[in-house]
C-alpha cells in the first residue's frame, strides 16, 4: 500500500498514535463550505467508459472493479503520437518509495519525456518532507503546472493554505469549461474516469482537479490462507467469540507468530454494525464515537491485546506490518485492497503463499457485517491558472497519463520498457531492479486510469481478489459525508484525530478503563466535533 492510500485516520485501525494530519490520510474533500449550495449545480464530466479492452472478470455499477487474469497481448495502442508540444511541464509530486534517480541518470524518465514529447520537470518529495515542502511551495507562490498533494488530507487543508476554497479560486484553474459535461469527450481517457471520482473535485461550483480514482472496496482484513490451512484454523469465524478463539489458536509467541499485525478496532466495529465515521438518521448525523457499541468495540479490542494475540510491536511508529504479514509473523493484517499484488510481489514464503480477505462476521453471528465503502478518489491534482492553450496542452498530457489498463501507454507508465524495466512472466510484468528504482516518479498521482484487479503473473490470486470484492461490495456501506467539505474539519482534523487516537490507545493498552471514553467524547464534541457535524449536515441538505 503506497502512502497515498492511508485512509486510516480517526479509525484506530492499527491502534497507533496519529500521524500529523497532512500524512494521516489521502482522500480529498468536496466543495467549499461557503459554496455548499452549488454542489448540485456543478457540471460533472460526462462518463464515457473505454471499450477497447475487455476484462476477464467484469465489474459492475455497484463498484466491483474489472479483473484481468493476464495483461492483454498485444496491448492496445491508445495514441497515434505524443501529447506534448516539446515545452517544459512541471509537477509537484510525492513518493513513498526511495526517491528515484534524477532525469540525467534515469533512462525511464528520459523515455517518458520522449513519449510525452515534453520536458517533464518533477519535484519528487518523500512523504516525511511533504508538509514542509508544500508549505514552502505555497508560501513562495511559484506554483508548478500540476500540484498533486494540494488535497492530501481527508476533506482538509493542505499545509500553508488557510482557506481551501479561496486558495483554489485564487491560484488554481477551474476546469469546468474544458471538462464539464460533454466537453470532457475531447479527452477520452479523462472521460473514462468514473463520475464518483469527479465528485471529489467539486469546489466553488466548478471542477478544480483531476482525480486518481480507486475502488470503493477500501480496506480489508488480509488473511494468510496458506498458514491458516497448515494450522487447521477456521478462516471464517461466525461471530466475535469465534474470531477471538481463532486468534488465540494461531498465536504462538515462542514461534514468533501472532494472529494480528495491529489492533483490529475497525474490524470489530464493523462486526457491531458501526459506521465508518458518520451515520445519517433522519437528516441528522451521528458519529461512530457516540454509539454505545463503540465502547464495546474498544473493550473487545483491548481484550485481544490482553490476550497477547496482537504483535507486541504493533504500536510503534512505522511498524513494518507488511513484512510481518509476508514473513508469517502476523497472519491477519488490515490493509487497502490495492496491497493485494504488492504482497505477492514481495512474497518470501514461496509458491505456496496464499492470501485472501476475511469478511467481518456479525458480532453475535448469523451472517456477515457490511464493510465500509472507501472514498472514490485516492487524491486529486490541481492545475495552476494559465491561458486556454496551455491548459488544453496540459490536459492532453493528463489524458495520456490516464490511458487505461490493457494499453501500451499504461504498460509503459506502470512498468517501463520491456527487457530493461520488466519481463513478462505468466501473463504479467515482473519488474527488474531498474524498474523498481527508476519508475517511481510519482506521476501516477497526477492522474491515473480507473483501477482494476490484477496480480501480475498470478491469475489465481487475481481471481481471489475479485471474488472477495464481489462478496463485499453489494452490502458495503457508504459514509454520507464522503465528498463533502467541512471548514471546521479541515482546520481541526489533526487536533481531533490526536485526541481520539490518544484516548483509544490508552484504553487498548489498558492504561485507562473503557468508561473514560465518555469524557473523551464530551471533549471531542466541544472541541469541534459538534461543529463538524453541523457543517456536514448543512452540506448534506444542500446536495
Amino acid at each position: 500500500m503506497n502512502a497515498m492510500n492511508r485512509r486510516l485516520f480517526l479509525t484506530g485501525t492499527l491502534a497507533t498514535v496519529a500521524a500529523p494530519a497532512v500524512l494521516s490520510a489521502c482522500s480529498s474533500g468536496g466543495n467549499g463550505a461557503a459554496t455548499q449550495q452549488t454542489v448540485a449545480d456543478t457540471q460533472l464530466p460526462a462518463y464515457v467508459p473505454y471499450t477497447g479492452v475487455k476484462p476477464d472478470l467484469p465489474g459492475n455499477e455497484q463498484g466491483l472493479l474489472n479483473g484481468f487474469l493476464s495483461y492483454p497481448e498485444p496491448p492496445v495502442r491508445a495514441f497515434d503520437g505524443p501529447p506534448g508540444d516539446g515545452s517544459p511541464v512541471s509537477a509537484f509530486v510525492l513518493t513513498s518509495s526511495p526517491v528515484p534517480p534524477a532525469v540525467d541518470q534515469n533512462p525511464y524518465w528520459q523515455e517518458l519525456n520522449r513519449r510525452l514529447n515534453a520536458d517533464l520537470r518533477l519535484t519528487i518529495v518523500p512523504n516525511s518532507d511533504m508538509p514542509t515542502k508544500f508549505a514552502t511551495l505555497v508560501a513562495g507562490d511559484d506554483l508548478p503546472d500540476f500540484i498533486v498533494p494540494a488535497l492530501y488530507t481527508p476533506n482538509g487543508l493542505p499545509a500553508g493554505v488557510a482557506n481551501l476554497p479561496a486558495w483554489l479560486a485564487g491560484k488554481c484553474q477551474d476546469l469546468t469549461p474544458y471538462l464539464g459535461g460533454d466537453a470532457v469527450k475531447e479527452y477520452p481517457f479523462l472521460a473514462n474516469l468514473p463520475t464518483a471520482a469527479w465528485k471529489d473535485c467539486r469546489y466553488n461550483g466548478g471542477i478544480y482537479g483531476l482525480p486518481v480514482a480507486r475502488g470503493i472496496a477500501g480496506s480489508l482484513m488480509f488473511r494468510r490462507d496458506d498458514l491458516f490451512g497448515q494450522l487447521g484454523a477456521n478462516p471464517n469465524p461466525a461471530n466475535f467469540a469465534e474470531f477471538r478463539a481463532v486468534c488465540r489458536q494461531v498465536t504462538d509467541e515462542r514461534a514468533g507468530r501472532w494472529a494480528l499485525a495491529g489492533g483490529p478496532l475497525d474490524f470489530v466495529s464493523q462486526m457491531l454494525g458501526l459506521p465508518f465515521r458518520w451515520r445519517e438518521e433522519g437528516g441528522k448525523l451521528k458519529s461512530k464515537f457516540e454509539y454505545e457499541e463503540f465502547k464495546q468495540a474498544l473493550a473487545d479490542t483491548a481484550q485481544l491485546f490482553a490476550d497477547g494475540v496482537v504483535h507486541p510491536d504493533s504500536t510503534t511508529n512505522n511498524a513494518p506490518v507488511k513484512k510481518w504479514f509476508n514473513a508469517g509473523s502476523a497472519l491477519l493484517n488490515t490493509d487497502r485492497y490495492t496491497a493485494w499484488p504488492q504482497y505477492y510481489a514481495e512474497n518470501v514464503a514461496g509458491p505456496g503463499f496464499r492470501i485472501s480477505g476475511m469478511r467481518p462476521p456479525l458480532y453475535h453471528g448469523g451472517g456477515f457485517a457490511g464493510t465500509w465503502q472507501a472514498q472514490a478518489t485516492n487524491n486529486f491534482t490541481v492545475l495552476k491558472k494559465a491561458d486556454e492553450g496551455r491548459i488544453r496542452r496540459l490536459l492532453k498530457i493528463a489524458d495520456w497519463l490516464a490511458a487505461p489498463f490493457g494499453t501500451e501507454e499504461y504498460l509503459f507508465r506502470k512498468y517501463g520498457v520491456p527487457g530493461t524495466h520488466y519481463t513478462m512472466e505468466g501473463g504479467g510484468p515482473r519488474q527488474t531492479q531498474a524498474g523498481v528504482s527508476q519508475t517511481v516518479l510519482g506521476i501516477r498521482y497526477i492522474v491515473d486510469a480507473p483501477d482494476v484487479l490484477f496480480v501480475p503473473g498470478n491469475a489465481e490470486a487475481t481471481k481471489a481478489c475479485y471474488d472477495y470484492q464481489a462478496s463485499v461490495v453489494p452490502t458495503s456501506v457508504p459514509d454520507p459525508t464522503l465528498s463533502l467539505f467541512s471548514d471546521t474539519w479541515s482546520r481541526k482534523q489533526g487536533q481531533l484525530g490526536t485526541m481520539i487516537n490518544d484516548a483509544q490507545n490508552d484504553i487498548l493498552s489498558g492504561r485507562k478503563p473503557v468508561s473514560s471514553w465518555d469524557e473523551t467524547l464530551t471533549q471531542w464534541r466541544t472541541t469541534g466535533g459538534d461543529k463538524v457535524r453541523a457543517e456536514f449536515e448543512e452540506a448534506l441538505a444542500a446536495q
